[in-house]
């Protein structure tokens, strides 16, 4: 009897082994939506890269997230390098990881890196906000506008977001088309 319990232990071990190091392949693998991460474009440079990421969080925690998404997302546009005369030293320190395939010592290339940044953010903000708002609506929840209402804690939940049917719903007979 004692083998049998240690082999359903060892097998339940071997599990969550499993499991956690499938998870841990995405830095977001525990984020509502952290699968938007992964369409980010490949080729960019590594500012643009940084500016899609910071985008698409900004954007997923946006009020039209609603509470959900505000609790794991917030806004991460970083203002140094949004400024049109921005200290570069700070930025490098900041973003050692991110932006280590920049040579540092070429004007040019920080620059371009940077603007690539600016530029992408509001592409980023833009695609994971709709994409969020997109899924919300189609479990019927619409996020109120600021000062539209008061929000309700009681009508939103992460249950409603795999709701079966919904307003985007395409299968005859169950959406509002």
């Amino acid at each position: 009897m004692g083998n049998k319990s240690n082999l359903t232990n060892l097998k339940k071990l071997i599990f969550l082994l499993i499991l956690f190091n499938l998870c841990a392949c995405s830095k977001y693998w525990y984020k509502p939506m952290g699968w938007v991460f992964k369409n980010i474009p490949k080729d960019g440079t590594p500012g643009y890269k940084l500016g899609w990421i910071h985008g698409c969080e900004s954007g997923l925690g946006t009020q039209f997230g609603g509470a959900i998404y505000q609790s794991f997302y917030t806004w991460k546009r970083d203002p140094d390098i949004a400024l049109s005369n921005p200290d570069y030293n700070k930025i490098r320190k900041r973003y050692k990881k991110e932006l280590k395939d920049i040579n540092w010592n070429n004007i040019a290339e920080i620059k371009k890196n940077l603007n690539d940044y600016n530029t992408v953010f509001w592409l980023g903000h833009y695609f994971c906000r709709q994409t969020v708002l997109g899924t919300l609506q189609t479990a019927d929840m619409a996020p109120p506008v600021a000062d539209e209402e008061r929000y309700n804690p009681m009508a939103h939940s992460l249950g409603n977001i795999f709701k079966m049917t919904g307003k985007g719903d395409t299968r005859i007979g169950t959406g509002l088309w």
